[in-house]
């Protein structure tokens, strides 16, 4: 399955730093992370610093709800969300 732009860069970083001991190579952007328990809150709190830092955005704490974070494709999302209103 081909992942977008931004899907591709959120899955390097879970994949380089966060959750390089989990074996993700059949992973989809649909995929649970919550789910799986491959992100627990420590992880969110990370995604959403690389986040904003990596695509110059701010996630606003209304967003930090389980939908946002429920896979790569709900995270490129709010990510994409966020580029469209800056």
């Amino acid at each position: 399955m081909a992942y977008s732009p931004t899907e591709q860069t959120i899955l390097n970083y879970l994949v380089n730093e966060l959750l390089y001991h989990a074996d993700l190579r059949s992973l989809t952007p649909s995929d649970s992370l919550l789910e799986s328990g491959l992100l627990d809150s420590t992880a969110l709190t990370q995604t959403v610093a690389f986040c904003e830092e990596s695509f110059g955005i701010q996630i606003d704490d209304t967003e930090l709800v389980p939908e946002n974070f429920e896979s790569v494709a709900a995270l490129a999302a709010l990510v994409e969300r966020n580029l469209a209103n800056k």
